[in-house]
């Protein structure tokens, strides 16, 4: 099995409580986590330490994961083509609530997988294995 050290991971979700619980699960399998309660909070960690991977809610208020998803896949950064190329490409999990009828829309925005809520680890950690 490949070792999770050094992949990082930032958990967006609006529910801090949800965020720490998994948090502590994904640190307990060795990756590094962030967390951001709000797109503008993520934004500003993508933008100072992009990680290997984002784990990302669709419900938020303010500006929701979706909105979120397409402007991380726009991204444009004329002076940095390699930082560019890196945040448009970065594997995306959806962590949702949001049922089955989502699935397309995930995968016109290339998302890399998507889980429901209540989430359970041995699968996330199955997809953040094959996605990182």
């Amino acid at each position: 099995m490949p070792s999770d050290k050094g992949k990082r991971i930032l958990i967006v979700d609006d529910e801090a409580p949800f965020c720490e619980t998994l948090k502590t699960r994904l640190e307990t399998f060795g990756y590094t986590v962030a967390t951001a309660t709000s797109a503008r909070e993520a934004w500003r960690q993508v933008a100072s330490n992009a990680p290997d991977l984002i784990l990302l809610d669709i419900r938020m208020p303010e500006e929701d994961g979706y909105t979120f998803l397409r402007k991380l896949r726009a991204y444009r950064d004329a002076e940095n083509p390699e930082r560019e190329e890196k945040l448009r490409h970065l594997p995306v999990i959806i962590c949702t609530g949001v049922g089955e009828g989502m699935k397309t829309l995930f995968e016109q925005e290339q998302v890399a997988a998507y889980i429901s809520k209540p989430i359970d680890s041995a699968a996330l950690r199955k997809l953040i294995e094959e996605n990182t």
